[in-house]
């Protein structure tokens, strides 16, 4: 069982995760060797899992939907946000400061911060409903983040010149103005609450992050921005979309697969004793790892059964993957081959044209 991280704190957080494992497995009689695979980023991790050289990682929307269509693998468990009434999606909301009057109609030329390129509630949410709204102007070759690089005048979007979005170098500079040292990678200004910071420091004029990322004690000093051009204190009202939660993911045909959902479905339900308790592991918390959301998003509240939604199309939802279309590049049509039946008609009806100009004497009018 080989979990995949990307970055020194997440990996400290699954060595201690990996004591606790074991302790389960023995529990439920099962023999597990557990270990931690660190990586750069996301995508690195998912090339290992589909090469057999690592097993699962916690992938948000954005990332599954990659993984899935890319590197063939499937979801497992996914992550709740409330005990009661189980859950697995949140809110993407547009966040700025009481006293900026913005909206989300009038963002164009403004400075933002996202949690990083193609995540779901910092970029596909956001950009794509700008574009899909034609509130930010397309790229002539229907590339977001040029789009959105001509749109805002400065931003944050960390990793947005990493080979992974940016394969030819070609990505606008001013992406990641606000933050320069995360361009390929994460930093401070990373994930929701970095993007807040980035917020909250007035290095940029609006944040897009997840529902729960304000702290209630700072909530009175920040508004939503609504799509239809208001704002609200409240997010239950004014959010940009309703998304799917992220799921841990493992490679499609694993034979271990039902062995490792049942040993992470046991972890939740331990964690949610242990989670208040500060001397044992806590899963659903990276504070002691000066992180966030290492592993599992902090606001987790237990993880649950993907049962039926068990491929990358059937967690994310047609709502979501139609979101994600106004993020692709333009479709190209194939040009008919030489001496084609379309070629042939179209070489006809060009013929007649030119005789029939000719003998009316139009041509030469």
């Amino acid at each position: 069982m080989r979990w995949c991280t990307i970055s020194a704190e997440e990996t400290s957080k699954c060595n201690d995760f990996k004591d606790a494992i074991k302790t389960l497995a023995s529990q439920a009689k099962v023999s597990v060797d557990f270990s931690c695979v660190q990586e750069s980023k996301a995508v690195d991790c998912m090339e290992k899992i589909k090469s057999d050289k690592a097993d699962l990682i916690t992938l948000d929307g954005g990332e599954i939907f990659t993984a899935g269509k890319e590197y063939e693998m499937v979801p497992i468990v996914g992550e709740d946000y409330e005990i009661g009434t189980p859950t697995t999606s949140y809110f993407a909301v547009a966040v700025a400061k009481k006293n900026s009057s913005l909206t989300f109609k009038t963002l164009k030329g403004k400075k933002s911060c996202h949690t990083g390129a193609g995540k779901t509630s910092g970029w596909n949410v956001p950009v794509g409903l700008l574009l899909s709204t034609n509130i930010m102007e397309p790229d002539e070759k229907c590339n977001a983040y040029k789009a959105a690089g001509k749109f805002f005048s400065e931003s944050c979007v960390p990793n947005v010149q990493a080979s992974t979005y940016d394969p030819d170098d070609t990505n606008p500079h001013n992406l990641c103005a606000l933050c320069i040292d995360e361009c390929s990678k994460q930093g401070y200004y990373s994930g929701y609450s970095g993007a807040f910071k980035c917020l909250k420091d007035g290095v940029g004029d609006v944040a897009f992050v997840k529902h729960t990322t304000v702290p209630s004690a700072e909530a009175s000093s920040y508004v939503y921005l609504c799509k239809n051009g208001t704002t609200s204190d409240t997010y239950e009202n004014c959010y940009l979309a309703k998304v799917p939660s992220h799921a841990v993911m493992v490679k499609k045909g694993n034979a271990n697969n039902a062995n490792y959902k049942r040993l992470l479905l046991n972890a939740s339900k331990v964690a949610e004793i242990t989670q208040n308790n500060p001397t044992q592991f806590q899963l659903f918390s990276s504070s002691k790892y000066n992180g966030t959301d290492l592993l599992f998003k902090d606001s987790t509240k237990q993880l649950v059964d993907v049962k039926d939604k068990n491929t990358y199309e059937k967690w994310l939802g047609t709502d979501y993957l139609e979101d994600l279309k106004a993020l692709r590049p333009c479709p190209t049509t194939p040009r008919p081959t030489a001496g084609g039946k379309n070629n042939m008609l179209e070489l006809l009806s060009a013929m007649i044209s030119f005789i029939a100009l000719f003998y009316t004497g139009a041509l030469f009018k």
